[in-house]
């Protein structure tokens, strides 16, 4: 497992405690779909500047590029996400409809999760903060 890997396995960790501390403080507060949702945009950005700077190393803060970078960010955090709500239900029809911990589909939700973690690290190394192809040299 090469440090990028690493880095970005810590930060996600990282994302997930953080989404869960602030759902935790806003639901004491707001209805659970509103502390959902804004824990879930919160930890959208914590995800988006972590990665940019500790995992994909993208130096760059000049705000096209960062307002460029965090669009597809944001789109392909948004697709993953829609497919997780896809896929999860049909996981469990397929058979993956183990009861974890008394947690009915967590079988279905780890699987597609796992796979969609895979799918967000390279849409994220390839497209979002992907290095800018080097121009050839002339001869």
């Amino acid at each position: 497992m090469n440090k990028q890997m690493v880095m970005y396995t810590v930060m996600g960790v990282s994302a997930t405690v953080f989404n869960w501390m602030v759902y935790a403080i806003l639901v004491a507060f707001l209805p659970m779909i509103f502390a959902n949702a804004f824990s879930w945009t919160a930890t959208l950005l914590f995800a988006f500047v972590t990665n940019k700077y500790y995992v994909f190393e993208s130096k760059n803060w000049d705000r096209s590029t960062v307002l460029k970078e965090m669009i597809t960010f944001t789109t392909a955090r948004g697709l993953t996400g829609f497919l997780e709500i896809v896929l999860q239900p049909q996981a469990y029809a397929l058979g993956l409809d183990k009861t974890i911990l008394g947690v009915e589909g967590l079988e279905a939700k780890i699987t597609v999760c796992l796979g969609l973690v895979i799918v967000n690290y390279f849409s994220t190394k390839w497209i979002v903060f992907r290095e800018p192809a080097k121009e050839m040299e002339s001869a």
